[in-house]
């Protein structure tokens, strides 16, 4: 999010201790900017300024001056989303706030509901990067799903049935989330999952099964086939964003795992093992289809020099610095990958050898440029680069090649590029 326009969260809440404790928690953990209001006037007069700038607003409702929840049906006018904090809990008063089409409502009676507001904020915002399959034959189930999808800002695609389900996914292979109907015409949920799972794993993609019909027998031949969970016609709402959201985020937490398995912990660059598996493809790709496999080996020169003078956190502060370079030059081309130590690699396809010297060149020259603010001083340093595109079999091969070339601008001054000859 460092180059994204900052999140704006409006924050109304008359009660001291628990609006700074939710601000700061927020703004901590979340990064977000969180513009407060301790009444009801103060709230107007910021929407009425505002209205546009905030992703989600989070409400007191009963404050000084407006004590009967008057606030809710104001922040629901300028169409702002929001979730709603209260002393007190009872169903006629959930029923009421859910119907009016706010986000939750949360009761203020422990740490623990601060924790739900802060991690139902991340979960909304995360949402609009997660897109969702709706099967379903019956508009109006799809209607009322796509809308409660919709407010907690998923992206929404829809299918009436299974094989139009299974075209679309086709067509959209990073849906990570599949809510499916059990009784639909030409290809049924059971079907549909099943078709599903013999595609994508349980680590990939979610499903959750849904009928009218339900009972335990459904619901355990649902998850049988392959469905992560089930969930009856009709349900409460918060039912529904609660299993959804439970469900996304055993999927996003499977995925950090497995991206941290295959990531360098400091740079944030892919690791050695990483470069190895995704290589070979590549190699043979490129062997199999044409073209070139282009390896740079990349050396920061002097780095003992660097941590003897400025100590390893600021040896650290380097290497993040050099890769955030590789990232800016290379990352949408190829792989750049921390191989150990203050030494990185570089692989990308090509189709021709063109401008690869300037691409190489100004990876070198943007290195040179950087100068790193660490403490009160100034941490300048260089790279040694070799890089080689010779057609081999095996990827250690390659590498060992431009390896050599690396050695090669070492020993003739450093802070150079030396290609194949």
């Amino acid at each position: 999010m460092d180059d994204a326009p900052k999140v704006e969260i409006l924050l109304v809440e008359d009660a001291k201790f628990f609006r700074s404790v939710i601000k700061s928690q927020i703004e901590k953990q979340l990064g977000f900017a969180v513009t407060c209001a301790e009444t009801y006037a103060e709230a107007c007069a910021i929407m009425d300024a505002r209205k546009d700038d905030f992703f989600l607003a989070l409400i007191d409702l009963n404050l000084p001056d407006a004590p009967k929840g008057e606030i809710v049906d104001y922040v629901i006018e300028k169409s702002i989303p929001s979730i709603v904090f209260s002393g007190q809990f009872n169903e006629e008063l959930r029923d009421h706030l859910m119907q009016q089409n706010i986000i939750d409502y949360v009761v203020k009676d422990s740490p623990a509901s601060i924790e739900y507001v802060i991690t139902t904020v991340k979960r909304l915002y995360n949402n609009q990067s997660v897109k969702v399959l709706l099967a379903d034959d019956s508009k109006t189930a799809r209607f009322q799903m796509h809308g409660l999808l919709a407010r907690y800002k998923f992206q929404i695609l829809e299918a009436a049935d299974g094989l139009e389900a299974l075209k679309i996914l086709d067509e959209n292979p990073d849906i990570m989330l599949v809510i499916t109907d059990y009784n639909m015409p030409n290809l049924d949920g059971f079907e549909l999952t099943k078709k599903i799972r013999t595609h994508y794993s349980k680590r990939e993609l979610c499903i959750i099964g849904v009928s009218t019909y339900g009972n335990h027998a459904l619901s355990a031949r649902f998850i049988k086939v392959g469905a992560n969970d089930f969930i009856t016609k009709p349900f409460l709402n918060e039912e529904f964003f609660c299993r959804v959201s439970q469900n996304v985020e055993m999927l996003e937490h499977i995925k950090a795992l497995e991206d941290s398995l295959i990531t360098d912990y400091l740079t944030g660059l892919r690791n050695r093992r990483y470069l190895f598996e995704r290589g070979e493809t590549m190699l043979q790709d490129v062997n199999n289809e044409g073209g070139y496999l282009i390896a740079a080996m990349c050396d920061i020169d002097h780095f003992k020099n660097i941590n003897d003078t400025y100590g390893h956190d600021g040896g650290d502060e380097a290497l993040k610095n050099v890769a955030k370079q590789m990232r800016h030059f290379f990352g949408d081309d190829g792989i750049a990958a921390r191989f150990g130590g203050e030494e990185f690699c570089i692989l990308l396809k090509a189709d021709t050898l063109d401008s690869l010297d300037e691409k190489f060149e100004a990876l070198r020259q943007g290195i040179a440029n950087l100068t790193i603010d660490y403490g009160n001083r100034k941490i300048n340093l260089t790279m040694s680069i070799g890089v080689s595109w010779q057609k081999v079999q095996e990827l250690d091969a390659l590498i060992n090649i431009a390896d050599g070339n690396l050695y090669e601008a070492k020993k003739t001054g450093r802070n150079k590029v030396v290609f194949d000859q």
